[in-house]
């Protein structure tokens, strides 16, 4: 059995009250729960590892070459998909890259490319849906545009969160919350279509079977 770690960011909030222990918990259950789809249990012992923003990415992937650790970083790139060359170069040469993988634009562009998730998701948070004959996916916002070309795709998902979802204790808006609803969303999608809307899951699977 091979021991692998996948450090991803993700789980810090600005809202001291968020960042609990339980909340770390559910991000390193729900990153399991969707890489355990291709990386079955038993052939790999991986472990999930929060780490906090992308301030620290390059520390850790110091930290990975340095004590020459089994493991991958899995970051946002915070960029348009043509700037990934020129981050790496730019914020982390000269170290080894390849063990780094980025998710783009953000975490959330992986939500919205599966937009029966987010009605899953709603389902299991009981929040009363909205616009009932209205497909999510025909929303301005994502339709017809690959996920990866989604500009600022967490701010997307907080409108279409708020505007198809509403919050029954207090009858407004949903409102996404990143370190609370990202890994719970995570933890429902699909590795195996991921892997087609997304090259770098793709690429980062192959990388820790290989």
């Amino acid at each position: 059995m091979v021991d692998i770690t996948i450090y991803v960011e993700g789980v810090s909030s600005n809202d001291p009250v968020v960042d609990t222990v339980g909340n770390s918990a559910v991000f390193r259950e729900n990153f399991y729960h969707l890489f355990s789809q291709k990386l079955e249990p038993t052939q790999f012992n991986l472990k999930i590892i929060p780490f906090g923003t992308v301030t620290q990415a390059k520390a850790k992937l110091q930290q990975i070459e340095t004590q020459k650790m089994n493991a991958v970083l899995l970051i946002d790139l915070d960029a348009a998909k043509n700037e990934r060359e020129e981050r790496l170069l730019k914020f982390y040469a000269p170290l080894d890259t390849t063990r780094l993988f980025f998710m783009i634009q953000e975490m959330e562009a992986w939500i919205l490319s599966q937009v029966d998730k987010i009605e899953l998701f709603g389902y299991n948070e009981q929040l009363t849906r909205k616009r009932m004959a209205e497909s999510i996916s025909d929303n301005s916002l994502i339709k017809n545009k690959h996920p990866e070309e989604i500009d600022k795709p967490s701010e997307k998902l907080d409108t279409i969160l708020r505007q198809y979802f509403e919050v029954k204790k207090t009858g407004k808006g949903k409102r996404y919350a990143k370190a609370k609803d990202g890994p719970k969303l995570i933890g429902l999608l699909d590795l195996q279509i991921l892997m087609r809307s997304f090259d770098e899951a793709q690429k980062l699977v192959d990388y820790i079977k290989g």
